[in-house]
């Protein structure tokens, strides 16, 4: 695990994962149709995407250090 955020007013847990898939995969979602973004968008594009800046944040936090976590 990467990260986590717990939201005790609202009673929500968020963990953040982060890797590299060594293959492609087809994935499905249950809850939500999933949407694939490249990292090259602005995250904090609160059209766009939701969290009011947290998926901004996650991105910034895995930037900082991704040649560490993501090298082979």
């Amino acid at each position: 695990m990467f990260m986590d955020f717990t939201y005790y007013f609202h009673d929500c847990y968020v963990e953040v994962y982060v890797g590299r898939l060594k293959e492609e995969l087809q994935v499905s979602g249950d809850e939500n149709e999933l949407y694939w973004s490249d990292l090259n968008q602005d995250f904090f594009d609160m059209s766009k995407y939701a969290g009011e800046g947290n998926i901004g944040h996650v991105v910034e936090q895995v930037n900082m250090i991704k040649d560490e976590i993501l090298s082979d």
